[in-house]
């Protein structure tokens, strides 16, 4: 291990590192096919041993509207990536392409990590996905908008791969929950693996949330291998998320990053966060499972005023509220 970090870039493999290259016929490939409403492309279709190492993808807009490059690109909310390892019939991912990028719902705000990056006009995905015989990568345009931009992946030939070495995987999902009374399930795998990343976008408009107030205050628990306690709990999903008393702005250390915090009409928050885990993954042999659980919060200790958080006819705060969430986990686990 130390050898590997010491000569990380020094160290040569037996390999052949290819690119693919999609939707782009403006100038040398004219025959290559766009991602009109309707219509899907092939960004990979590889023969294995390999492995993904990096895919850029630009903002995908309105053909009608030319160069309309935003932050907030909604038209490209309709593109969806299917994933198939190793022939198999059913994708092994099947999710918004913008939301795989990071981009959550089109409208993350720029920022910077080692796996993901959202900058002008453009995004970068650098977690590795290996496959052992085959891989197919495919982007639908579910939308009726005909979309203009450009995508590529770089990726890897080799001779075999590493016995431990596990595929890439997500658990996507999203919700509506009861605050503080419905626990909030974010995760859940019964096999070994680990978690090398994960993002959440929580929203709810009222006063109480402002900046992520009361949001934030979850417990973000762990459970690994089956076990009935937690062995990891986190006291905050600020924390959880690598920072401290809500969020009060946009921000990255490289790592982990606040990419949200949305102001919405009635004085709450949509608050999107994002975490990468190098050395710190989260290992479980057997099983995991991951919670937010509000229901030990006393949100009559944040603030009680009518500006801030709403009261009942008895002057007490209004304890419950309701919360829409997105969640992604990305985690390797062994591919039979």
């Amino acid at each position: 291990m130390e050898a590997q970090s010491l000569f990380q870039n020094a160290l040569l493999y037996v390999g052949r590192s290819r690119l693919s290259a999609v939707t782009w016929p403006y100038d040398k490939y004219p025959e290559m096919p766009e991602l009109d409403r309707g219509k899907k492309i092939t960004l990979i279709d590889a023969d294995g041993p390999g492995v993904i190492t990096q895919i850029h993808s630009s903002t995908y807009f309105d053909k009608a509207v030319p160069f309309n490059i935003e932050r907030e690109d909604v038209s490209a909310r309709g593109l969806v990536m299917r994933l198939w390892y190793d022939g198999e019939e059913k994708p092994s991912i099947e999710m918004p392409w913008m939301d795989f990028l990071g981009d959550i719902q089109c409208s993350s705000s720029f920022y910077d990590t080692v796996f993901f990056s959202k900058v002008k006009y453009s995004h970068n995905f650098r977690l590795e996905m290996p496959f052992k015989k085959h891989i197919r990568i495919e982007i639908e345009n579910t939308s009726a908008v005909d979309l203009i931009g450009y995508s590529d992946l770089q990726y890897d030939t080799l001779p075999s791969l590493p016995n431990n070495c596990g595929y890439l995987f997500v658990d996507y999902r999203s919700g509506r929950s009861r605050i503080p009374h419905d626990l909030i399930e974010v995760f859940n795998v019964d096999a070994g693996g680990s978690i090398a990343a994960h993002w959440l976008q929580i929203e709810s408009d009222i006063p109480g949330c402002a900046n992520g107030e009361a949001l934030c205050e979850a417990n973000n628990e762990v459970f690994i291998d089956g076990e009935e306690r937690p062995s990891m709990e986190y006291l905050g999903t600020e924390d959880y998320y690598g920072y401290s008393w809500g969020f009060k702005e946009l921000q990255s250390d490289g790592f982990a990053a606040i990419i949200k915090n949305d102001a919405l009409p009635h004085g709450g928050a949509r608050i999107g966060m994002l975490r990468c885990r190098t050395s710190d993954k989260i290992r479980y042999q057997q099983s995991c499972r991951i919670m937010m659980d509000y229901t030990e919060e006393k949100f009559s200790e944040i603030k009680t005023d009518q500006t801030v958080f709403p009261l009942n006819e008895n002057g007490l705060p209004k304890l419950t509220f309701t919360a829409d969430y997105i969640s992604c986990y990305y985690y390797y686990a062994l591919k039979e």
